[in-house]
């Protein structure tokens, strides 16, 4: 890998390489399959008050996953109290909200992001539907979850039980910021990336003396030029005067 980077550097130095980052961007394309090796990503979640469904919105806008709404049959009260009180007794009763939709050619996806509120200390039992619904063997969850006070970790570590035969990574709670979201979902690609690695991929990134690097070019996972590769860490999209693209992990 070390040689790889010297390579690029070298060919940088002997070119023109004179990119900045008004220089055209990476697409987003080719910046989401950059992430978990390119690998199908659904990101499904609850939101009662909508501050879910603008983390799940954030993670969606980084990854390119798909969307999946997790909504139950029978709508949850709008106003607060009701709504808690609707959301003690599943708690207690350890009931199975029955959810509108399925998720369509679910054996395509292989990362899983879960996310909902923190409800009563817990992940509201509409998850658990969700959860008991699919076969999670041979796929990888995410959990993230908002919360108004605390018991983040509970509800994530929740999630987790609730997918037993699943992988995990690491998840994110918030309070509602998305601030955060970028640097997370780089983090825990990198390391499913590590011990899931890509052999054709892998293979690109060795042959990537075969491109025409008379251009070559480096940016991050939003499509900003990268021009200090060695204070650099993460994952990096590699273009070449073909248009060709290689990622590699830093």
């Amino acid at each position: 890998m070390k040689k790889l980077l010297l390579l690029i550097l070298s060919l940088m130095s002997i070119t023109s390489c004179s990119a900045t980052v008004s220089d055209e961007p990476q697409s987003t394309a080719a910046a989401h399959e950059a992430l978990f090796n390119g690998k199908k990503v659904l990101v499904a979640y609850f939101s009662w008050g909508g501050t879910t469904r603008r983390m799940a919105q954030a993670i969606h806008d980084v990854t390119g996953g798909e969307l999946f709404e997790i909504e139950p049959v029978v709508p949850y009260p709008t106003s607060y109290t009701p709504c808690t009180e609707v959301a003690l007794e599943e708690r207690d009763n350890d009931a199975r909200p029955a959810i509108k939709a399925t998720v369509a050619d679910w054996d395509q996806y292989d990362i899983v992001f879960i996310g909902c509120p923190v409800w009563w200390h817990t992940a509201p039992m509409i998850i658990s539907t969700f959860a008991e619904s699919y076969d999670f063997a041979g796929k990888t969850v995410v959990p993230f979850c908002t919360y108004a006070a605390t018991y983040r970790d509970e509800t994530l570590q929740k999630i987790v039980e609730l997918t037993p035969a699943a992988e995990h990574l690491a998840g994110l709670g918030t309070t509602g910021s998305t601030n955060g979201v970028v640097a997370w979902i780089e983090r825990i690609s990198s390391q499913w990336v590590t011990n899931h690695p890509d052999d054709s991929a892998d293979a690109a990134v060795l042959e990537a003396d075969n491109m025409n690097l008379a251009a070559i070019a480096c940016y991050d996972i939003k499509g900003r030029y990268v021009s200090d590769i060695d204070s650099y860490n993460g994952l990096l999209i590699i273009r070449g005067s073909d248009g060709a693209t290689r990622k590699i992990l830093k």
